[in-house]
């Protein structure tokens, strides 16, 4: 697998002390496919790269394999990534695998293209629409990897099927593109089971990567202004990258006197954000207007909350099941979403029909034992070449 990671993550899940590991780059996505994988029994090689390394290391724990090189943090597309491109080239030479699955179009699958080898791509996001909403360079760099990636690569699979379909309409028409979605672990699910009652207000929650256009959080934050002027013991907490008291989001919402009821949470480890979703939080409301596949989504449904998202937003439709396991709004219209939170808030049955509904959905569409196999079938077909 040629892919980021969470190296300390793994490393624990192999019975090792984290010292000494370098952190890798973190995925919720690929992660606990590597786990999953060596639960089943499968010897993996991970070819994968880190910030803050000053030179490769090479790890093996019983059936885990890890090859990591160095990743610039910053300026890495002025030269199309070529340093970490050519490192991944280099130990996927050298190793010679069976076959390899690239995660992301970009320079992991640059980096993956090796003559002779058989090669899966994973599609986990929407090139075009990503630099829409960040007209910079790195991102143009990775918009035109990925049409490289997409001439040199035949075997794909997508995380969902809008992303399937931005791939088809504009880099690769006509492809062949099998849709098998990221997965939750059994760890979001025990923690569902065990929620605690508090009394508290009734309380709204984001989690959101980035103060951006494209995760469009100011329309969360007018949507709760018209919610608390019917409820104006409501509260909202916001959480993500960005998302911290001081930080880009509180100040805008600082300077238009739109921080009261709010919390600013920002960053949280990642359990602790769960547990916090679990005990704090009754509905889950996501205003991003660009997803090809949203993990924060489906953990809110899995922890048993309503969500709130994009009627017309890339991948959302697929996860609520066209509005059967979620509430689907308008959210370029602050008004829309404050309409749906209304609606949850005030009628208890309904946001319990919408919690259990969406709950049921992701129980049997997204665990592990219905996602994996689908990729071991792949595996045999790759290795079969």
């Amino acid at each position: 697998m040629c892919a980021p990671a969470d190296l300390h993550a793994l490393a624990r899940s192999c019975g090792q002390e984290t010292e000494g590991i370098p952190p890798g780059l973190g995925s919720t996505a690929t992660t606990p496919l590597i786990e999953e994988l060596l639960r089943r029994g499968h010897e993996v090689t991970l070819f994968t790269l880190s910030n803050r390394l000053a030179k490769a290391t090479v790890h093996e724990w019983g059936r885990l394999k890890i090859f990591t090189g160095p990743n610039r943090q910053y300026g890495a597309a002025r030269n199309l990534y070529w340093p970490e491109v050519t490192y991944l080239r280099r130990v996927i030479a050298l190793e010679r695998p069976a076959f390899i699955h690239a995660h992301w179009t970009y320079e992991f699958a640059l980096g993956a293209l090796a003559p002779g080898i058989p090669m899966l791509t994973t599609i986990h996001d929407l090139p075009w629409n990503v630099l829409r909403y960040f007209r910079d360079r790195s991102r143009a760099v990775r918009l035109l990897i990925a049409y490289w990636v997409a001439m040199r690569c035949q075997r794909f699979t997508a995380v969902s099927e809008d992303a399937a379909n931005h791939f088809r309409r504009y880099l690769k028409p006509g492809a062949h593109i099998e849709v098998i979605p990221n997965f939750l672990t059994d760890n979001i699910f025990e923690i569902s089971q065990s929620a605690t009652a508090s009394d508290r207000p009734f309380t709204f929650g984001t989690i959101l990567q980035g103060w951006s256009r494209r995760k469009n959080a100011t329309a969360a934050l007018e949507a709760f202004q018209a919610v608390s002027r019917i409820a104006p013991e409501s509260r909202l907490i916001m959480m993500g990258i960005d998302y911290e008291t001081g930080g880009p989001a509180h100040r805008w919402a600082r300077q238009r006197n739109m921080d009261a009821g709010v919390t600013f949470a920002g960053m949280l480890p990642y359990e602790r954000m769960l547990r916090h979703v679990r005990d704090e939080v009754d509905v889950i409301v996501h205003p991003s207007l660009d997803e090809a596949f949203s993990m924060t989504v489906l953990e809110g449904m899995a922890l048993a909350k309503p969500v709130i998202a994009g009627r017309n937003t890339p991948g959302i439709r697929q996860a609520l099941r066209n509005g059967d396991a979620g509430v689907l709004a308008d959210v370029h219209d602050s008004g829309s979403i404050a309409r749906a939170m209304i609606t949850l808030m005030t009628d208890p049955p309904y946001r319990q029909k919408v919690a259990q509904c969406g709950h049921q959905h992701v129980s049997s569409a997204y665990r592990k034992d219905s996602i994996v196999p689908q990729y071991e079938a792949v595996y045999r077909s790759l290795a079969r070449q």
